[in-house]
């Protein structure tokens, strides 16, 4: 190691400079970054767990991901401590080391001018900043694949054996870190069955490095089917109740790869995606959006046409995954969204860069590379809310109002993500009750009854879910067996003075929930639409009127444009 540093002093200085570079981008992104929201508070509640035993208990239970990334974020937490800065941090400096691991990697693989000006633009890229930043698992995702592939690739240079236990134990680390991963670890396989078959060599090699694997991967193969099972038992579709999917995805796919214009939820706002389409051919659009992706796309290309082995081996599977979980989507099976194709992003990137760099005409390709970075810097810096100073407003101050407001004596109720929120309630006792278990993961059918009733509950299916609460969500008309068990299990049980506090982060579904259900109430509109945030709404909406009916109002804290707190208190009028 220290001989090839002497040997390349220049080399490693650039990379040393342009990861220290990255890591001040993430660095200053992560301190911008806001609160944390949803996600980011169920890597929080699962990384909390007494410890790794507990932590794939509970997923196991709730949730349907792979436990590493969990079980270091637990001990890091242990070591650093859990505010919002620190538990960005592990993820922070683990996604920046993909900064000099590409670099290092597509100089091995490629050439030396594709490490340089790839090092220089994954540095810069929004969709790595942005997943350098969240408490997920994305951003180790990105350093992990690569480190596989390229093992992979490798391989096929020769089965030595210290290439292979790298290989596999680099790929174990991915299956063990991302769900989706044993779908590019299958379509690695399929890639390398199909050369050691052409090669005629190292078939029994190459099964036997899967067969490892597989047997490795076994406990994670029970955890990911029995999770399939629970999930497809929930009420709701993650495809057709919360993500929406339109064409607008491939440009979205492809400006996540190749500019600096990025928005998380691009791809499942139609309203966003019309506004892209009325607007395209405006300046900034064409500059700052359509230019980066032709770039991108001309890489993209010129790189595949060459039918160069180490592509075929490096990039194939990510290009397979890609076109694979487009099908799952058009075949309704599969809910997609940007961050579930983190790892084709991280590969058409790559490739594309080292597409620039087989133009022979190199003052070309470094006048067009400078141009590219030029636009990606100014969109990095200049366009509001880019990824460098992206604020998240999701679950600021909530823990400052609480703290203020619960006494000991409270029932606190939260419909929605009740044991997420519990990260900023110190004070009361939480109801055991949550709309997104019960409605999305299916893995609280007791709440459902609590809902709806015994009855009802047994009918409601997903094919049968619009048919039985077509009047429900688009009425005002509130379930009464819901306000009778809240009156049995909660307000019945406070003693005069004591207050029950309803805590919702649907606030602006609430306030919007009369158009919602103008909007949906012609039953061929209402036939098509996602049904999760008008029914989540509704059911915070019931539970406000019920807690309105039978308890004295006290007051309302509208905490940001998110959560609202509601307070109730049992009087003896009531």
């Amino acid at each position: 190691m220290l001989d090839y540093i002497k040997e390349h002093k220049s080399e490693t200085i650039f990379v040393c400079v342009i990861t220290l570079f990255a890591l001040i981008l993430r660095v200053v992104a992560l301190h911008n970054f806001g609160d944390l929201w949803v996600d980011e508070l169920y890597s929080y509640y699962f990384a909390n767990q007494n410890n790794p035993v507990e932590i794939a208990k509970t997923l196991y239970k709730e949730d349907f991901h792979v436990p590493l990334y969990f079980v270091l974020l637990h001990y890091w937490m242990k070591i650093f401590g859990q505010s919002d800065f620190i538990l960005r941090l592990m993820g922070c400096l683990i996604t920046t080391c993909s900064i000099p691991l590409a670099f290092y990697v597509s100089k091995n693989l490629f050439n030396k001018n594709c490490a340089y000006l790839l090092t220089v633009f994954m540095a810069l890229n929004a969709f790595n900043i942005h997943y350098s930043c969240e408490v997920r698992f994305y951003g180790c995702t990105i350093f992990l694949a690569i480190l596989s592939a390229y093992f992979f690739t490798k391989i096929f240079d020769n089965f030595e054996k210290k290439r292979i236990i790298y290989y596999i134990i680099s790929t174990l680390f991915l299956l063990y870190t991302y769900n989706f991963a044993f779908m590019y670890v299958f379509c690695q396989f399929l890639i390398g069955l199909f050369f050691a078959f052409k090669n005629k060599k190292n078939i029994i090699k190459f099964l036997k490095i899967y067969l490892i694997i597989f047997i490795f991967y076994l406990p994670i193969i029970f955890y990911i089917f029995h999770s399939f099972l629970m999930y497809r038992t929930s009420i709701l579709s993650f495809f057709r109740d919360i993500f929406s999917f339109d064409l607008m995805f491939f440009y979205n796919f492809f400006l996540a790869c190749y500019s600096n214009i990025f928005e998380q939820w691009q791809n499942n706002n139609i309203i966003q995606n019309e506004m892209i389409l009325k607007n395209f051919f405006n300046p900034f659009t064409l500059i700052c959006m359509t230019l980066p992706v032709i770039l991108g796309l001309i890489g993209l290309i010129k790189s595949l046409i060459t039918k160069n082995k180490i592509i075929v081996l490096f990039f194939m599977p990510a290009l397979i995954l890609f076109l694979i979980k487009i099908i799952l989507v058009f075949s309704r099976i599969l809910a997609l969204n940007l961050r579930y194709t983190v790892i084709p992003i991280t590969f058409f990137t790559i490739i594309s860069i080292f597409g620039w760099c087989l133009f022979k005409n190199k003052k070309l390709v470094y006048l067009v590379f400078s141009f590219w970075l030029f636009i990606n810097i100014s969109s990095l810096f200049l366009v509001h809310n880019s990824a460098i100073n992206r604020k998240i407003e999701y679950s600021g101050n909530l823990q400052e109002i609480l703290n203020k407001e619960l006494k000991e004596s409270d029932i606190v109720f939260i419909p929605r993500f009740s044991k997420l929120i519990k990260k900023y309630v110190h004070r009361g006792e939480v109801a055991d009750f949550d709309t997104y278990d019960a409605l999305l993961l299916g893995t609280r059918p007791q709440d459902i009854e609590f809902i709806f009733g015994k009855e009802l509950a047994q009918k409601l299916n997903r094919k049968m879910l619009k048919t039985y609460l077509y009047k429900y969500i688009t009425t005002n008309t509130p379930s009464t067996i819901f306000d009778k068990n809240l009156n049995k299990s909660y307000y019945s049980t406070l003693g005069t003075g004591q207050r029950f506090i309803i805590i919702t982060d649907e606030t602006s579904y609430l306030s919007a929930l009369k158009d919602i259900q103008e909007f949906i109430t012609p039953i061929d509109v209402y036939a098509r639409s996602a049904m999760y945030y008008p029914l989540s709404a509704k059911i915070a909406y019931d539970v406000i009127n019920s807690a309105t009916n039978n308890l004295k109002f006290k007051k309302s804290i509208q905490v940001n444009e998110y959560f609202s707190v509601f307070i109730f208190e049992k009087s003896s009028e009531k």
